[in-house]
């Protein structure tokens, strides 16, 4: 397929700047091999080859198109007013033209919805409006609303195709080709997991009822891990541990009256999940005062005391009056020496639990950072989600992600190569400077 993609000159610039691809193998004798790309490309959404959009709805003179240019219309007249002070009748004219474009934008967005019309295995029909609707009442969720883009990802069109021509998939696979967008991290030829917001409840509805029920445990798991869906159509990694392999007992690190510290293995929740797996805090028995990635080991703190927990938080909060230490291994790179990474990060709502990028309404997120080799030091000087794990994997940053990282990494690994070594603290109570330390359990690179 790679081959395929770079023989088509047409699409080199575009497809560099980066694509979603994805191909399914089917059951029929001899095995049928489907590709698909995500959106269009050049503008066109039928290249030969490749399966066909769910709905086409680029033709020039057709409804969307009529019904954006007039949107588009609305665009141009707001921005007449952009970083002028407008009052009166002209602030009337301007909150008028915003809520036409406003209510045009969403009726033009539930026709589109509406329009593309999806084939399960068992030959039902419905729309993709519908099918997020079920599956909100299905999975008890409030948001019902497809979002942009919703249909146009490249499982969708597989499954869809694959359902209407009476085919099987045995495997189906996405990759990323091309240059990582600007907020978030992608590498040109990794394998990646279905969008969550998008494909999640169009994958439940268009697969198999096994498929289907590994997709509602994935929705659940997408809250407390990776939110991989983990089937037997998607190759997936998971670093769910069986309760039996952790005990904390043999890992205290530090306790007084009012705290308590552990080292937290990789694999292991902090707090607890919806589904109920192993976590560190009900091991403790002690609420835990901040939080360490699943996949991250090391220094994870506890309160005895209600007072103590919210003392505690706020310190981390605040990020003052706290110091934490990280050591990591990183895959290779150029990066090496000291510095300090500052990228503001957000949730990436469509991708969940990922974070991106985000220079408009990002919070600031700023890290310190020693590298020798492919060893690091890492010093978040801010307590974002994912920090760490953004700020060494972004291509602003630096662009050398933490060695087993199951969201933003290239190389795949044992484990994720990230431990808490070292927090350092104003005792609450006491006010006493509390260290504490806790070596890696793995060996430098």
């Amino acid at each position: 397929m790679i081959a395929d993609i770079e023989s088509r000159a047409e699409w080199r610039e575009e497809v560099m700047r980066g694509k979603m691809f994805g191909f399914m193998i089917t059951s029929v004798s001899p095995l049928q091999y489907l590709k698909a790309y995500s959106g269009q490309i050049c503008g066109r959404s039928d290249w030969e080859g490749y399966v066909p959009a769910i709905f086409d709805y680029l033709q020039p003179d057709g409804y969307f198109k009529t019904h954006e240019a007039e949107i588009t219309a609305l665009n141009k007249e707001v921005e007449k007013y952009r970083g002028i002070n407008v009052k009166g009748e002209e602030r009337r004219r301007l909150d008028a033209v915003r809520a036409e474009r406003k209510e045009r934008s969403q009726a033009l967005q539930r026709w589109l919805f509406s329009q593309f019309r999806l084939v399960n295995p068992q030959g039902e029909a419905s729309t993709v409006l519908d099918v997020f609707a079920e599956y909100a009442r299905n999975m008890g969720l409030h948001q019902s609303v497809p979002p942009s883009g919703t249909g146009e990802c490249c499982a969708p069109k597989l499954l869809n195709h694959a359902n209407k021509q009476g085919l099987k998939p045995l495997a189906l696979r996405e990759f990323w080709y091309g240059e990582s967008p600007r907020g978030e991290v992608r590498h040109h030829g990794k394998f990646y997991e279905l969008c969550q917001s998008r494909c999640q409840p169009i994958i439940w509805w268009l697969g198999s009822e096994e498929l289907r029920v590994k997709s509602e445990k994935s929705h659940a798991d997408s809250h407390q891990s990776n939110g991989n869906l983990n089937s037997s159509l998607f190759t997936l990694h998971s670093s769910l541990k069986n309760s039996s392999l952790f005990t904390l007992h043999s890992s205290l690190l530090y306790e007084d009256p009012w705290l308590i510290a552990v080292n937290k293995p990789c694999g292991l929740l902090s707090v607890p999940g919806r589904r109920g797996l192993p976590n560190a805090q009900d091991m403790i028995g002690y609420k835990v005062t901040h939080r360490l990635d699943m996949d991250t080991s090391g220094i994870l703190l506890a309160a005895k005391t209600d007072e103590v927990f919210v003392a505690m938080q706020r310190l981390f909060a605040k990020h003052k009056g706290v110091s934490k230490e990280y050591v990591a291994v990183l895959e290779d790179g150029e990066k090496e020496g000291r510095g300090v990474v500052s990228l503001p990060l957000s949730a990436d709502f469509l991708n969940r639990p990922r974070q991106c990028v985000d220079y408009e309404h990002g919070k600031e997120a700023v890290t310190e950072y020693e590298i020798c080799g492919n060893n690091a030091l890492l010093r978040p000087l801010t307590g974002r989600t994912h920090q760490l794990r953004m700020h060494c994997a972004h291509r602003d940053g630096l662009n050398r992600p933490i060695l087993g990282d199951p969201l933003y990494g290239r190389v795949e690994a044992d484990r994720m190569y990230l431990h808490a070594s070292r927090l350092e603290f104003i005792h609450p109570v006491t006010g006493k400077q509390i260290v504490i330390e806790c070596e890696a359990p793995f060996h430098n690179a």
